[in-house]
């Protein structure tokens, strides 16, 4: 077996582990690790059958097999990007629509703050201390016959 297969064979399968147990670490989500999962067994095939990639190859004009694995590898990489701008996109929209959710419930919190220091307030001058000294309530003359 030529050099570069067992090469391709030890990286494809070095990528396997890492994305699986990056997945079980749960710092990779699984429908990002299919795309890697699937492009490692791709290499693995790729490394195992020589031939898989001249067929290849040839169906698509190309006269190298590595010419035909650039494309692929460009292809993927390319798609791979439009997918994670999409994500970001997405983001975006998810943050600037909890931060005006944020901003809208910081009001709220202001307003009923605010009411709550004015009822207080009222409240605290309905019961405040009478001013005669016996602290008793005060009767006006007319009640007191």
């Amino acid at each position: 077996m030529a050099g570069w297969r067992i090469l391709s064979i030890v990286i494809a399968c070095l990528v396997l582990f890492v994305v699986l147990e990056m997945m079980r670490r749960r710092k990779l989500r699984e429908k990002y690790a299919g795309v890697w999962l699937f492009l490692a067994v791709g290499v693995v095939v790729l490394a195992l059958v020589p031939q898989a990639a001249d067929f290849l190859a040839d169906v698509t004009g190309m006269q190298t097999p590595s010419n035909f694995v650039f494309l692929m590898a460009g292809v993927v990489l390319a798609l791979v990007a439009l997918h994670l701008s999409t994500e970001v996109g997405h983001l975006e929209e998810e943050v600037r629509t909890s931060v005006e959710e944020i901003a809208l419930l910081r009001c709220e919190l202001a307003d009923a703050q605010r009411e709550l220091e004015e009822r207080v307030a009222a409240l605290e001058a309905k019961t405040a201390a009478p001013d005669n000294v016996n602290g008793l309530p005060e009767v006006s003359p007319a009640r007191a016959r």
